[in-house]
């Protein structure tokens, strides 16, 4: 169902008083099908056809009200879609959203992200609020000019230092689960022969298929973080319990038939473990022969 179709036709019928049923769509006619059953609308014969006729034009003009609180001229110019289609329609989604990502980073050099041709103080922002974030739109200005970190999940940005890699990664940028398709388009639009993405997913069917998704926008620009120890990680803290939901079998039944050696590799510790792992489990330390080893780190 159009709601926005439907909305023109019904001011169009309230104005009218009568639609021709050859342009009352099927979606139109269910729509107002408690109009009909009550009296307030109704089919007449007109000529070889017939016309749905209002029969009670103030209690269609408070249905209409009800379901459609403004029309759209009444809508202000400067306010996003997503509150338009409230006032328009009761629901955010009606309308395709033109609401700007908002990027959340951390960083440790400020020659990474750039905003109109000059580098961006991340560093401090980082230092002194833990996170720097900025609007992505559709024209946006923002630009990376080296490796980055896209992290799954919260704890993991937050606690990024315990890689102690920032000199190799200096930028982490919160992908919060699945990634956006406007943050993906941003990623895949920039030009620097320097960038690289760095995938710091969960080890599971869904953090896998992110991956794979990763890869096909990305290309060799990306790559999923594999710590040369995350046999060990799958060893000492993979969960049995998330491997056994019907939807992750699925997912990774169809995961076996992508050819990414890093998709295999990770499928082959899942089948070896019957586990999956979260990715928090890299920040903890691993003892070894040597004594408290790295978090997790390539």
């Amino acid at each position: 169902m159009n709601p926005a179709r439907i909305e023109s036709r019904l001011r169009e019928l309230l104005e009218a008083g009568a639609l021709a049923k050859s342009t009352s769509s099927q979606e139109l006619v269910s729509f107002v099908a408690p109009l009909l059953d009550s009296g307030v609308l109704a089919w007449e014969r007109s000529g070889a056809g017939e016309k749905l006729c209002v029969r009670n034009a103030e209690t269609l003009s408070s249905f209409i009200l009800d379901r459609f609180p403004f029309t759209e001229l009444e809508m202000e110019a400067e306010i996003s879609r997503r509150v338009a289609s409230v006032g328009r329609f009761r629901n955010t989604k009606t309308l395709r959203s033109d609401t700007p990502d908002i990027v959340t980073v951390r960083g440790w050099s400020d020659m990474a992200l750039w905003h109109k041709g000059k580098p961006v103080v991340v560093s401090e922002a980082t230092r002194k609020h833990a996170i720097f974030s900025f609007a992505l739109t559709p024209d946006s200005r923002y630009e990376l000019r080296t490796s980055c970190a896209l992290v799954e999940n919260p704890a993991v940005l937050l606690g990024f230092e315990r890689f102690t890699i920032q000199s190799e990664i200096p930028l982490a940028i919160f992908a919060g689960g699945r990634v956006s398709h406007r943050l993906l388009d941003w990623l895949a639009s920039q030009t620097a022969s320097s960038l690289h993405v760095h995938h710091f997913p969960d080890y599971d069917p869904v953090g896998l298929s992110e991956y794979a998704r990763l890869q096909g926008r990305l290309g060799d620009r990306t790559s999923l973080h594999l710590p040369v120890n995350l046999a060990d990680y799958f060893a000492r803290f993979g969960n049995k319990e998330l491997l056994r939901f019907p939807a992750t079998r699925r997912l990774l039944a169809k995961l076996r038939s992508v050819p990414i050696p890093e998709v295999c590799a990770v499928i082959d510790l899942i089948d070896r473990h019957n586990a999956v792992l979260e990715q928090e489990a890299l920040l903890l330390r691993l003892d070894d022969c040597q004594g408290a080893s790295r978090p997790g780190v390539a």
